[in-house]
């Protein structure tokens, strides 16, 4: 009996298993799925979702308005670039990095924070000081630097590698004095007043002077620190001077309460004064109001201009803080940001992190030499510096009114 059940028993097994072995056997194996072919990215195909452009901006110390300004147009650009459809299809945004207010030690530690991000190029950084101590950094490492501030002495010490706005400005300043000299004959004597802390508008000043001494003019330099805060003394001893003109090279706040104090005690005639292309800003009009009109300014830009792109800043500028725009800082970021478009848009930049050092080279070649659609209208670049006009304003009813156009060969 027990023999019977233990055979019974291997029957069912050897029947179960014949059974699994023919149903498996009876279907065919699925045939694994075809392979998905992944289609190969044009070369010159984007490579990120976003463009983040790092810039070193003036956001702390007390030029910190200046670096508000750069905020505010390179907002406007940001708006109308990214509602266009961005940069190649891709929307952009501005990361800004603290640059402080003529602080060197910031400046360094503000490019080095934006150099670890592996950037393509970087925005700024904007004060001489600034230039001078960070830029080093960037030029080390191949990356382009848009330190569109930077004067001449800057922008000549790191090309090829620095875009600039202004380096034509020693130029522009001669022709300017030139043609203020000519229209106001028979000075003998000139004060100056300089601000010895910025590299940039000592090159201005020393070109003004220079201007001075081929037409036999006499000058004399006053020194007008940023912190100070009394300028009653300014004033007087400018006066003690008997001068026939004044030339203001200087921060824009003091340039007003000095013409303020001036005024004051006795002076008349503003025909004799000339304000250089940094004096135009809020500051100047709110605190100098009554007591400008008939001062000559020279610039390389036209705030009147009727582009209606710098129509649609200047009137959000006058909603804001209650005066048109008329200073370089409120469409530096502006133009920045277009003229980086038209550059990624022509060289088909990918932002591939393979391919950043033949962008990085082929970004800086573009942006040295190359024309783009400013805020004004068409400018060129020549070798890394802007080419801009010069133009000399009288002030009329505490705003830039008519302007001569000034030939920079006058003063050659």
């Amino acid at each position: 009996m027990k023999a019977l059940k233990v055979i019974s028993i291997i029957f069912v097994f050897m029947f179960a298993a014949l059974f699994l072995c023919f149903a498996g056997g009876g279907k065919e194996k699925p045939a694994p799925a075809p392979a998905v072919e992944e289609k190969a990215k044009p070369a010159d195909a984007v490579y990120v979702n976003e463009w983040v452009f790092p810039s070193s901006n003036i956001i702390t110390g007390v030029s910190a308005y200046h670096g508000m300004l750069n905020e505010f147009g390179a907002d406007m650009a940001i708006e109308e670039i990214n509602r266009a459809g961005g940069i190649r299809g891709v929307p952009i945004r501005v990361r800004w990095y603290d640059e402080g207010t003529q602080d060197s030690a910031r400046a360094v530690a503000s490019m080095s924070e934006m150099l670890d991000k592996k950037p393509l190029l970087v925005m700024g950084p904007c004060s001489d000081v600034s230039v001078r101590a960070a830029v080093p950094l960037a030029v080390e490492e191949g990356v382009y630097s848009m330190c569109t501030l930077a004067g001449y002495p800057m922008a000549r010490e790191f090309t090829p590698m620095t875009l600039s706005f202004v380096a034509n400005d020693r130029d522009q300043s001669r022709a300017a004095v030139y043609k203020w000299v000519e229209i106001v004959p028979g000075m003998k004597k000139v004060v100056h007043f300089t601000a010895p802390q910025s590299g940039t508008w000592m090159s201005i000043a020393e070109a003004e002077n220079s201007a001075l001494q081929d037409h036999g003019i006499e000058f004399v330099d006053i020194a007008v620190p940023y912190d100070t805060v009394n300028y009653g003394p300014i004033a007087v001893r400018a006066l003690g001077e008997n001068p026939d003109g004044m030339i203001f090279t200087s921060h824009p706040e003091g340039i007003a309460k000095i013409i303020v104090e001036l005024h004051k005690r006795g002076w008349t005639d503003n025909s004799k004064l000339l304000l250089s292309q940094a004096a135009p800003v809020p500051e100047l009009w709110q605190i100098g109001k009554g007591y400008l009109d008939g001062c000559y300014v020279w610039m390389w830009f036209d705030p009147n201009s009727d582009n209606p792109r710098w129509q649609k800043l200047s009137m959000r500028h006058e909603e804001s803080f209650g005066a048109p725009a008329s200073f370089m800082m409120v469409w530096k970021g502006y133009d920045e940001l277009y003229l980086i478009k038209k550059c990624f848009e022509d060289l088909k930049i990918t932002g591939d992190p393979a391919k950043r050092k033949e962008e990085m080279i082929a970004i800086k070649n573009y942006m040295n030499n190359c024309s783009f659609d400013s805020i004004f209208g068409p400018v060129k670049i020549v070798d890394g510096v802007r080419q801009n006009p010069t133009l000399l304003f009288t002030i009329e009813n505490n705003r830039l009114g008519e302007k001569l156009v000034v030939p920079l060969d006058i003063a050659m």
